[in-house]
């Protein structure tokens, strides 16, 4: 590790995982965020989200605030977000946990006379996002990793695939990266393992600003236009 604390070196991201009294530093360094496993299911019912507090343990209904009822789960442990027009949220720990509350949270609504349709589950395509404090090279890229690579001209990004499984990566030539299907936390890390000894070999040799980083690292919008546009390409795709 170097001296100052809050900028790891090459050799401590590459290695991410394997010194964990660093982790915090890396996360920083990375502006790694994690999203949580999230299935999202249209009931085609309506809810009288008051009712369903009045019956409901570690509920909370404040309607002056939201127009959501939340409520907690322990078997298995999760989150619901439940809307008088049927939309219910689920998230879990993993991508099954996630669809497992919904369908656990199914039986209750029957018992109070609901007939909801669980079924066409959508779930959330981004599991982590992160920027290398660099720009790549995404033409060395696809040279050198031809057999894993998807690119679309039109696109500003490539598509990484990690072999043998169904996990790939939306990589930026700023630096930002998008890792995409995964199922459970163990398996981002693994990921997001795999992918950053890769990205440190392929530094492209323009020199980048600091406020140029700080603008690729902050542009929320384009952020979130990517994902919301990620998320619509795999509900797209999704087989029911």
């Amino acid at each position: 590790m170097s001296a100052n604390k809050e900028t790891p070196t090459d050799d401590d991201v590459v290695n991410i995982f394997s010194n964990l009294s660093v982790l915090p530093d890396i996360e920083r360094h990375l502006q790694l965020l994690y999203r949580p496993f999230t299935c999202f299911v249209n009931t085609k019912c309506v809810y009288d989200l008051h009712a369903l507090f009045e019956v409901l343990g570690n509920s909370r209904y404040e309607p002056e605030k939201h127009s959501a009822l939340f409520v907690q789960r322990v078997y298995p442990v999760c989150n619901l977000t439940i809307y008088a027009n049927g939309n219910i949220f689920c998230k879990a720990y993993s991508r099954d946990g996630a669809r497992d509350g919904l369908s656990k949270f199914e039986e209750i609504l029957e018992l109070l006379g609901y007939t909801p349709a669980f079924y066409n589950f959508q779930y959330n395509v981004v599991n982590a996002t992160f920027c290398v404090p660099f720009p790549l090279d995404l033409e060395w890229l696809k040279l050198e990793s031809y057999s894993n690579i998807i690119s679309d001209k039109s696109q500003p990004f490539i598509f990484h695939i990690m072999p043998k499984t169904g996990i790939k990566f939306a990589i930026f030539p700023t630096g930002f990266v998008y890792v995409l299907g995964c199922r459970q936390p163990n398996e981002t890390n693994d990921a997001i393992a795999f992918i950053l000894p890769i990205l440190y070999r392929f530094k492209a040799e323009t020199k980048r600003s600091q406020q140029d980083l700080s603008l690729s690292l902050g542009d929320i919008s384009s952020s979130l236009h990517w994902e919301r546009e990620f998320q619509k390409e795999q509900d797209l795709a999704m087989t029911w």
